[in-house]
């Protein structure tokens, strides 16, 4: 055949090519169509904070919450093996297995570990020394301990902690040392129940050091008799009422939350603040010299009539008042 006699594709009448048949439809996704379920879960857990944090809702630690990531991943882990075949099945049984490590006693409220004595006496001592190194929870230190007691009270512990209690004596100084230390081998979880409740001697004059956790603190010393005072901020709101004794000098080297320091009136004091966001709000009296306060009757005062306060760093307002 010639090329002459060959079909002309493009001539009237002549058959074309066959036509190209459409693509098939891309299949669904493999874990179906609409939002993704982890989407849901994400909105769920955080409604659940939002309640919880709004008081609605009793029983639950958020901080424990963050120790179910192990949870998480065995969720992840499951739903990639299946290729999101089985996704909601998947998510409902991660929560349900939260739940019940949350509120059959594994992580929430149930996990409390003990209420710890402190009971240290002075034995005679002339003058102490105490340091609080504190963990998570609320905090409250008065000047308030029965006759010939440096310090006591009670201490409520999480589950896998220990209160360390150092005591010793050197010459007429009693020293008091407590800490919260996590036992090994256990995983680092809150609970809503944590909380220091402390009397502090009022015979002797105290060297106070705190290094504060994560938590509200609130120390009332209107009645205590201070040689020093070192308080380290952690994370939380701070309340300081200070001695209606003067003759020592103050640090407060703020963390992360507002604080509120009082003052009484009847001594005389001069005041340093360097603080960071959220500034300082300074009521009363004072004679103002840059970053220094000073109260009117300072210079003429005597030293056991008066302090000298340094107030520094911070993400959080301070504010300074008298009572």
């Amino acid at each position: 055949m010639t090329d002459s006699e060959r079909p002309n594709p493009t001539a009237p009448g002549a058959a074309g090519p066959p036509p190209v048949p459409p693509s098939p439809p891309n299949p669904p996704p493999a874990g179906g169509s609409g939002p993704p379920v982890w989407a849901y879960a994400l909105i769920g857990v955080g409604v659940l904070m939002l309640l919880v944090n709004a008081g609605w809702i009793r029983g639950i630690d958020l901080f424990s919450i963050l120790n179910l990531w192990p949870v998480v991943l065995l969720a992840v882990g499951a739903d990639l093996l299946t290729k999101g075949r089985y996704r909601l099945p998947v998510v409902a049984g991660a929560v349900v297995l939260g739940a019940v490590l949350s509120f059959g006693g594994g992580l929430g409220a149930g996990g409390t570990g003990a209420t710890e004595a402190v009971d240290h006496r002075l034995d005679g001592a002339r003058a102490a020394a105490v340091v609080l190194r504190l963990g998570v929870g609320s905090v409250e230190v008065h000047a308030d301990a029965p006759s010939g007691r440096l310090i006591a009270g009670t201490v409520v512990t999480a589950r896998g902690e220990q209160l360390d209690q150092v005591a010793e004596r050197r010459g007429d100084v009693a020293l008091v040392e407590l800490a919260v230390r996590q036992q090994s081998g256990t995983s680092i979880s809150s609970n809503a129940r944590r909380a220091w409740d402390l009397g502090l001697t009022r015979e002797v004059p105290v060297d106070l050091r705190v290094d504060a956790g994560v938590g509200d603190v609130r120390f009332d010393l209107r009645d205590a008799t201070l040689s020093r005072l070192d308080l380290s901020g952690g994370v939380g709101e701070i309340d300081v009422v200070l001695p209606a004794r003067g003759g020592y000098v103050g640090r407060l080297d703020l963390g992360v939350g507002e604080a509120d320091v009082t003052l009484p009136r009847g001594v005389e004091a001069r005041l340093t603040i360097s603080v960071g966001l959220g500034g300082a709000d300074v009521e009363g009296d004072w004679l103002r010299d840059g970053r220094e306060y000073t109260t009117p009757g300072y210079a003429q005062a005597a030293p056991e009539d008066r302090i000298e306060l340094t107030i520094s760093g911070g993400i959080g307002g301070v504010k300074v008042e008298r009572d």
